[in-house]
């Protein structure tokens, strides 16, 4: 994956992350805390390009729960010698078949 272009909605994210201040979209607005972390500069850049880190921050968001659905789909599962696991329902037939489930 490339760095983002010096300067862009997706560096100024990256930075944003860095310093520790969560964004969220709400429609076309753009949230932030810990407001005390941000500066007169972020905040002006972050007006420059608020349309690109909406969309930026919810794509992350989209991802992200696209992400916890599968989590939740998966399956515990303890080898003989007690390592632990998780496995996709896919496989859970097999691992069951081998006395893992």
């Amino acid at each position: 994956m490339s760095a983002p272009a010096p300067g862009s909605a997706a560096e100024l994210l990256a930075e944003l992350d860095a310093l520790g201040i969560q964004l969220k979209a709400n429609g076309e607005h753009l949230r932030f805390r810990p407001r005390e972390k941000v500066t007169a500069d972020l905040a002006s850049r972050m007006k420059m390009h608020k349309p690109e880190l909406v969309a930026l921050v919810v794509k992350r968001a989209e991802l992200d729960r696209r992400i916890a659905k599968q989590l939740a789909q998966l399956v515990p599962y303890c080898t003989p010698d007690g390592r632990r696991g998780w496995v996709h329902p896919r496989y859970r037939a097999e691992l069951d078949g081998l006395g893992l489930l």
